[in-house]
């Protein structure tokens, strides 16, 4: 039951639910602390920030089936500027809770007894892990300091006016969601997880109608017209005009500084509507950024996008490569540590390409932060083509800091010239982009079917030619190489490079007689049968050679039509020592291959040969076979289907060499093969 009371400044009247300690006048803006007997007065309020938020005081709502109202709101200045709204939620069980309210999201936590020692706020790192011991481990998102700025209905604890409040917020997985306050000792640990209004049924209250539509205003510095197209969310306006950065709170703009802007080179012109992915955007503020690497300096612009939800994504784009980024919750990342060259999330592995510090330089359109040119953000790229994942850490006034993280997609600049209607075609990209898609691999992949269906096929006929080759034996023959050449069984005449003959002894042949004509050693074999006129022949020599050679001129002659099938065969093995290594060269057998020939009887005829007057082996194994599956045509019939394959790898590998060449991480990436 509610309490009531007077305010000590005007009288008018003050309700205390059990468990308010403060409350405020909603007419004089009197902040009283509830006491025994009649409210303290311990200040005045500041007017509130119109945040434009969709929740209103007194509004009521359902969670996990129980009842409860928006009892109060306080809002907290950040240290980089604006404020979000802190919502104070009474359940009808008597419990209270927070809905803390930031560039449209909301989270819901519950005050818990920790079941551990907290962590000292020194003892946390931005992106880093918290361990809460049984309440287990949680990544750091930030680290601030919040400051006292307005309040209205009824607060759940004593807060003073200027007040500042150290605290950490916490990220886990599925959306779950904690905040260390550290404005007592111990720490405060507030336990939740982000939530849809949608999933509230929030009902009722004294919200304002949020600004829809653009608001039009003129620049303070030169008078020139600005359109804002976010104004309950804008917190900062750069001028197009005169370069002026000015504030946009409160719904009010106010002259802060002139800017030294850089040369405005941007493609998408501020206040253009596109359509990426399905969603409609407005471009509403141009950002450029850059970073100096050995000296070098790289720039990039980025465009800030309002969509149809009134939620932000960003359109990068870097010498003719465009992404698009969007935020994701920090739970949803692990924890990278400083030179971690991998990271697994969201079933992907991503590697490490660069560590950069990004400086902005030109500021053009609004942005939902106070944006400060020279501004630093250490930004680290983990990349998963066509994906990667940004971390910017960027450090607080007042030692706090915070890291966030984005997910950008590859786009190709036709998409962006469709999405906004641009005139003319879009340059071509330079180089290569970190997470740019390889397209050869692409290509490769398309060429999957084709290949498939390409090898089945060659399977097919393989097979076919493997049962259409019987290989039958038509003739075998043991060849005596000293019966052949008429020498005697191990001769060891001298010996004589050409064809071997056999001299008369010199008693016998008159001295002035000339000598006989040396005879060529021929072998015809009998009758061979040839059957089958469509598969080939191959004709196999074995010969025992050691640093010698045999070779066999021969012919294949038809008995019927006299036509002869020429062929030559060598077989030869040389071996030796070289520099204490032995080395050995040819081969002992060897088979040359006939085409087919028709149906008929035939004969061999061969004639051997080798170096010298005396063999190098007394005998050599000669046989001819039909229908011998050769597989040299099988083999270069695979490598002409596979030629287009390797060489799609090939210039895939080579795309990927060229992308990791403009990594930090070079070494490491090309020695395990790119990320394809």
């Amino acid at each position: 039951m509610s309490i009531l009371a007077s305010c000590p400044s005007c009288g008018a009247a003050l309700s205390f639910r059990p468990g308010t300690m403060v409350a405020v006048c909603s007419y004089c803006k009197a902040l009283a602390a509830r006491k025994d007997r009649d409210p303290e007065l311990i200040g005045k309020v500041a007017d509130l920030v119109d945040t434009g938020s969709p929740l209103g005081l007194g509004a009521s709502g359902t969670y996990t089936g129980r009842g409860f109202t928006l009892a109060g709101r306080v809002q907290l200045k950040h240290p980089l500027g604006g404020v979000w709204d802190e919502w104070y939620l009474a359940l009808d069980d008597g419990r209270w809770g927070w809905l803390a309210e930031a560039q449209g999201h909301f989270y819901l936590t519950f005050t818990q007894a920790p079941h551990g020692t907290l962590p000292p706020v020194d003892g946390l790192q931005a992106g880093g892990l918290a361990d809460l011991g049984p309440d287990g481990l949680w990544t750091v998102g930030e680290i601030s300091e919040a400051t006292f700025h307005s309040a209205e209905g009824e607060i759940p604890w004593a807060v003073e006016p200027g007040g500042t409040y150290r605290f950490a917020d916490l990220s886990g997985r599925n959306g779950a969601f904690a905040t260390l306050d550290y404005s007592e000792t111990p720490p405060l640990f507030f336990l939740g997880r982000e939530v849809a209004l949608a999933d509230l049924g929030i009902q009722g209250g004294t919200r304002k109608a949020p600004k829809l539509g653009t608001q039009s205003l003129n620049c303070p510095h030169c008078g020139g017209a600005l359109a804002l197209r976010a104004p309950d969310q804008t917190l900062r306006v750069g001028c197009p005009s005169c370069g002026s950065l000015l504030s946009a709170e409160n719904g009010k703009l106010a002259f802060l500084k002139s800017l030294k802007q850089p040369r405005q080179d941007v493609v998408i012109p501020l206040g253009a509507e596109g359509t990426l992915h399905g969603e409609k955007v407005n471009c509403i503020g141009q950002l450029r950024r850059s970073c100096t690497i050995e000296g070098t300096e790289y720039p990039w612009n980025e465009y800030l996008l309002l969509d149809s939800r009134h939620g932000f994504q960003w359109l990068v784009q870097s010498e003719g490569h465009w992404s698009l980024a969007t935020a994701i919750p920090m739970g949803e990342i692990p924890p990278a540590r400083d030179g971690q060259k991998n990271l697994w999330a969201q079933g992907h592995n991503w590697r490490r390409f660069q560590d950069v510090e990004a400086v902005v330089e030109g500021v053009w359109g609004e942005f939902y932060w106070a944006i400060e040119q020279g501004e630093r953000v250490e930004v680290s790229e983990f990349v998963a083509p066509p994906r990667s994942l940004t971390r910017e850490r960027q450090k607080h006034k007042g030692g706090g800091e915070e890291v966030n993280w984005s997910l950008s997609t590859y786009l190709e600049p036709a998409e962006v010239w469709a999405a906004f209607k641009l005139e003319g075609a879009p340059p071509t990209p330079m180089g290569t982009a970190s997470f740019q898609p390889n397209p050869h691999k692409v290509a490769l992949a398309k060429s999957a079917l084709w290949l498939v269906g390409a090898l089945g096929l060659l399977l097919i006929v393989v097979m076919a030619e493997s049962v259409t080759h019987r290989n039958v034996e038509l003739f075998r023959k043991r060849l005596d190489l000293y019966e052949l050449a008429h020498l005697p069984t191990g001769s060891t005449a001298a010996p004589r490079r050409g064809i071997p003959v056999r001299r008369p002894a010199p008693a016998q042949v008159p001295a002035e007689a000339p000598l006989a004509e040396p005879q060529e050693p021929v072998f015809f074999s009998g009758p061979i049968e040839i059957k089958d006129g469509h598969s080939n022949l191959a004709l196999t020599l074995s010969a025992p050679v050691n640093n010698g050679w045999v070779s066999l001129e021969g012919a294949l002659v038809s008995e019927t039509t006299g036509v002869a099938e020429l062929f030559l065969v060598e077989s030869s093995l040389y071996r030796g020592v070289d520099g204490g290594e032995s080395w050995a060269e040819g081969e002992q057998t060897a088979t040359v291959f006939l085409s087919a020939v028709p149906p008929g009887s035939y004969v061999l005829r061969l004639a051997p040969q080798w170096d010298g007057r005396v063999p190098p082996v007394q005998a050599i194994d000669v046989e001819l076979r039909q229908g011998v599956m050769r597989w040299l045509y099988p083999g270069l019939a695979l490598i002409g289907v596979l030629l287009v394959p390797l060489l799609m790898v090939f210039r895939m590998a080579a795309f990927e060499s060229r992308r990791w060449q403009e990594s930090m991480y070079m070494s490491r990436a090309t020695s395990s093969g790119g990320d394809d």
